[in-house]
């Protein structure tokens, strides 16, 4: 998982997801261009997701899709 902030100010980014409990990764906007994780945005939608496999192709969209591709894995 990759939280990619939408918040202008990155240390409320961090801090945010901090204080959310996200155990992984927070992209915040100055560094999501260079990222290049802006090519799985496909909805303006908060919170949206996006499951890539390892070679970066999209597997599943949208929290439905990715929660039952999930589940199909265990």
């Amino acid at each position: 998982m990759i939280h990619i902030s939408r918040d202008s100010d990155e240390d409320a980014a961090e801090q945010w997801a901090a204080d959310a409990g996200f155990p992984w990764l927070t992209v915040v906007p100055g560094d999501v261009e260079r990222s290049k994780l802006m090519k799985y945005r496909t909805s303006n939608a908060v919170p949206f997701y996006t499951m890539v496999d390892s070679s970066g192709e999209v597997v599943a969209t949208g929290s439905s899709a990715i929660f039952n591709k999930v589940d199909s894995l265990e």
